[in-house]
């Protein structure tokens, strides 16, 4: 982050697991190539701290907000703090509709119904990533939604 450019977006992902031992070996991050660099103090720093510099973004996720340190997401390190639930009825429609514009708005209106009988809400990254496999075949997209049921 030290040397990131002035106004620019920096992602941290997963920074839950960015401080969690995942092995009891202390050499096997070595072996693999994998070594954690950053201390927690560190990277406090470098967001707000002595290291830290102006006009820069920073976005992290997280799985698990409820395993962040206290001092990581207080007030003035983090200023915004967004949920991003499961898919909404209305964010399914207006994705279909986006990724295939050329479709009438009843196809969006049936992809989404369908996905919702499904019984099981799906994430965005569920909902793009079922687009991917087919992205030159809407009506695919919906006569395939069981894809979506794993």
């Amino acid at each position: 982050m030290s040397v990131a450019p002035q106004q620019s977006i920096i992602l941290l992902e997963d920074i839950d697991a960015a401080f969690v031992k995942r092995t009891d070996e202390k050499d096997e991050g070595r072996a693999s190539g994998y070594i954690n660099r950053v201390t927690f103090s560190g990277l406090l720093n470098t967001l707000d701290g002595v290291a830290s510099s102006e006009e820069r973004l920073v976005f992290m996720t997280t799985n698990h907000l409820d395993r962040l340190d206290p001092a990581l997401i207080r007030p003035g390190r983090v200023d915004v703090k967004q949920e991003i639930a499961l898919a909404s009825r209305t964010q399914v429609q207006k994705m279909y509709s986006r990724f295939y514009p050329d479709q009438i708005p009843a196809r969006a209106e049936e992809f989404a119904d369908n996905v919702m009988k499904l019984g099981q809400r799906k994430n965005i990254a569920q909902i793009q990533g079922h687009f991917m496999l087919f992205k030159n075949d809407s009506l695919g997209a919906i006569e395939n939604i069981e894809l979506l049921r794993n």
